[in-house]
């Protein structure tokens, strides 16, 4: 029978059966040794009580100390920061000092602001909105422009007097029409930027940016002038009556961009829409601006005649350049 490892006898050393090459490598000396270190894991194994311990566990050991060393070591300079009389000072200072500011946020920030009361602005209902909405664009029918009292108690139950909630008072001022007549207006511009081929992602934000640089120009012209002119009005009143021209500016870019080759239909749309938004403007800010009653005793002609004259000229003028300029 043939045995493929009879003809390799006579071969040199190293060419001959790779079993018995494998036999003398694993009994030779050095590398029994390494295979001892590789595989074993022991080297100059230490004994303690009758079992075979590494030599690495002492290391393992001596780490573990040192770690537990700098461990302690770190609490006790972090404990050692926290109790230093100058970091205690400091800490306390600056403690006392957000304390101070936040004071002074909530006392004139929260005065100017009153957002305590924003919730009135959004007491609306359905059918104020529809009659709203018929006001600002057919004001010419609407027969009082006065406001509705309301009797409350306050915090002391002291009878005092409040202005109705706008589902009771269609000549209340809300922010719920801005803010949808806003959004309407930003989505409507992209709408037909899609349609005409020039929309882009970027639009958005520019159109959202320039309303509102729009619309914090417009209040701060209002509250500088009822400043100047000592005309005392809430801040979201001016914000509300400021966001109703986005009603208006809405239907006007509706007109604009369904009948795009009809020149005279858009301006006769503009020109009747804010008037209409204009003679709407007047009278609602009447009641602020010439008031009537004990508080029209303290006001002299000459400060009415001016009220009247600005009241007029940002009713009519200032609006109809937003508006040209914003549809």
């Amino acid at each position: 029978m043939y045995n493929p490892y009879s003809s390799q006898q006579g071969q040199p050393q190293g060419q001959g059966n790779p079993y018995q090459q494998h036999t003398q490598q694993s009994q030779h000396p050095q590398h029994r040794q390494q295979q001892q270190q590789t595989f074993g894991g022991y080297n100059n194994a230490n004994f303690q009580g009758g079992q075979q311990i590494p030599q690495g566990s002492a290391n393992m050991s001596d780490m573990g100390n040192t770690h537990t060393a700098n461990t302690q070591g770190g609490s006790g300079q972090f404990n050692n920061f926290f109790s230093d009389p100058t970091t205690a000072m400091g800490i306390q200072f600056s403690q006392t000092a957000f304390n101070a500011g936040q004071q002074y946020m909530q006392q004139n920030f929260g005065t100017i602001v009153d957002s305590s009361n924003i919730k009135y602005y959004f007491k609306v209902s359905n059918s104020y909105v529809l009659q709203k909405l018929l006001l600002i664009l057919f004001p010419y029918r609407n027969k009082t422009w006065t406001r509705i009292f309301r009797t409350s108690t306050d915090v002391h139950n002291n009878p005092v007097e409040l202005y109705a909630p706008p589902t009771e008072d269609v000549n209340a001022p809300d922010l719920y029409i801005p803010l949808m007549s806003f959004m309407s207006y930003i989505l409507l511009w992209a709408i037909f930027s899609g349609i005409n081929g020039t929309f882009h992602p970027q639009l958005l934000g520019f159109a959202a940016t320039r309303t509102l640089s729009f619309s914090v120009v417009d209040v701060a012209l209002l509250k500088i002038v009822f400043y100047v002119l000592n005309i005392q009005c809430k801040l979201w009143d001016i914000v509300s009556y400021s966001g109703y021209k986005y009603t208006s500016i809405v239907i006007v870019m509706l007109v604009k961009g369904l009948y795009p080759e009809s020149l005279t239909l858009t301006y006769i749309t503009f020109f009747a829409i804010t008037f209409s938004l204009g003679f709407f403007l007047m009278r609602s800010l009447r009641y602020v601006v010439l008031p009537t009653g004990l508080n029209a005793n303290n006001i002299s002609q000459a400060q009415k005649k001016i009220r009247t004259n600005f009241l007029f000229v940002y009713s009519f003028v200032v609006q109809f350049v937003l508006v040209w300029l914003m549809s």
